[in-house]
């Protein structure tokens, strides 16, 4: 009787033991995950102020950066008066660079058109950019053999001016 409690007792502590490391696991990935995440987090918070002291944006619906050479982050929404703007915000700098979304091409008509001419596997994402001072949507994809590519396409004609395939 008393060699069946110790077993019982033993397998308790095994069991506890196995709970608390799992947790400790568990809580150790959260953390890394969580710090990860962290500058991207600071980023976009630092975006949203910019763009809501320099160009008045109210109603933000989208939040992209960019990284061709140059860091940018941007900001999609509407402004005070609720024209649709996108506010482009050099990494460096802090130029704050603000574009009417009516002169170009959404986002959706980007990726559609992406769809349409390079058939890709899956859009990994997208992102308005500025080359020398001028919009451009750069499209991050996997092709069907499973390469990742980028298309910078011209923001008002949606035309692909470069494309990095098979990366």
């Amino acid at each position: 009787m008393q060699r069946q409690r110790r077993i019982k007792k033993s397998n308790r502590k095994f069991w506890i033991g196995l709970i608390l490391f799992l947790l400790i696991v568990l809580f150790s990935v959260f953390i890394v995950f969580h710090q990860a995440e962290k500058p991207m987090v600071t980023a976009k918070s630092e975006a949203l102020q910019i763009a809501q002291k320099y160009a008045g944006i109210k109603n933000v619906n989208g939040f992209y950066n960019s990284n061709l050479g140059k860091t940018y982050y941007s900001v999609s929404g509407n402004d005070k008066r609720g024209k649709a703007i996108y506010v482009v915000i050099a990494k460096k700098g802090g130029k704050v660079t603000i574009i009417d979304q009516k002169s170009g091409l959404t986002a959706d008509q980007i990726k559609q058109s992406i769809e349409n001419t390079k058939k890709p596997k899956k859009i990994n994402g997208i992102a308005i950019t500025l080359k020398k001072s001028k919009p451009y949507w750069v499209v991050s994809y996997v092709n069907k053999s499973g390469k990742l590519c980028f298309a910078t396409t011209d923001f008002k004609t949606g035309k692909i001016k470069k494309l990095i395939a098979n990366i």
